[in-house]
């Protein structure tokens, strides 16, 4: 038995416009998958995959043989985009799963699913460290993307993120002091957002994109230079209406928390998942503003951070 463990994500600064080389800031979550893998001799050859909720729950099963042709699938889209990744693995190492045993894959979430950190980054995270590959090249044989949470599934803290080249990522630790968040709450929206139609909409912006993203970069840039509470939220402001501006769409400020005594911040794709809040006055409670407006999941970073 072999165990394996990857890391949620959260994207702070630099959604979209991470794709097209603007520095990013990202943060590994506590949250994430663990992979259990088993192999014996037995007359069965091949690989069983079972993948399980946060409650324990079987949500997905497939069955592959030997060459790691798709025996049975519960789910047809999930099965298929689990052998492309499978697959892409081993022309990394063509002796993954090929040493005439039968395997068994065990993975676990230990968040609900909706909750948008991860699922698919963590599932190659934990597939690489199974076949022994670096995670970013087979991100970028399966996938299409920036790859921060790929590089956020095995960090230890938060991290600048930044494409150069076209699949040539470049990320390093960032030192952000903890208790720049201490006042910070982190708000689950209710709902999952697509990442893939928040990226074809940024994609359709092209013209504008181009203009902000040099501005949006120096702005990531001169508040990790002198990374204080104000600039903090100022760059949180900066980056709404910027990107509001570049997408068309309005903040989640101004469409669900007008009367919010702060600054809140769409995290990743815009329309859903979490939003990151800091009030005007450190003392302000907001995880009861949260909850009176019906959002249940408002975290504090000690519980949601790594």
């Amino acid at each position: 038995m072999s165990v394996y463990r990857a890391h949620g994500k959260l994207l702070l600064f630099g959604e979209y416009f991470v794709l097209d080389g603007c520095r990013a800031i990202a943060w590994p979550t506590r949250f994430g998958q663990e992979l259990h893998t088993h192999k014996e001799e037995v007359q069965v050859r091949g690989l069983y995959w079972k993948s399980l909720n946060h409650k324990g729950e079987i949500w997905f099963e497939a069955y592959f043989d030997e060459n790691l042709g798709l025996l049975h699938g519960l789910n047809d889209d999930v099965s298929l985009s689990l052998q492309k990744i499978l697959l892409s693995a081993r022309a990394i190492n063509p002796g993954f799963l090929k040493d005439g045993l039968y395997h068994e894959g065990v993975i676990r979430s230990d968040y609900p699913a909706e909750w948008g950190l991860g699922s698919s980054s963590t599932l190659i995270h934990l597939i690489a460290q199974w076949a022994g590959i670096e995670a970013m090249e087979l991100f970028f044989r399966s996938f299409e993307g920036s790859g921060y949470d790929i590089a956020c599934a095995g960090a230890d803290g938060p991290i600048l993120y930044r494409l150069a080249a076209e699949r040539k990522p470049i990320w390093s630790r960032l030192p952000i002091p903890r208790e720049l968040l201490d006042s910070a709450v982190f708000v689950y929206l209710g709902k999952k957002q697509n990442s893939r139609e928040g990226i074809a909409l940024y994609h359709s912006k092209q013209k504008a994109a181009t203009s902000a993203l040099p501005l949006l970069d120096e702005a990531i840039d001169a508040w990790i230079l002198n990374p204080d509470r104000r600039g903090l939220t100022e760059l949180m402001a900066f980056s709404e209406k910027l990107i509001s501006e570049t997408l068309g769409l309005p903040t989640v400020g101004d469409t669900l928390f007008a009367d919010y005594p702060g600054n809140i911040k769409s995290l990743g794709a815009w329309g859903g998942d979490f939003v990151m809040a800091i009030p005007a006055d450190p003392g302000f409670d907001s995880m009861h503003y949260f909850r009176e407006k019906g959002y249940d999941t408002a975290l504090q970073p000690d519980t949601l951070l790594l």
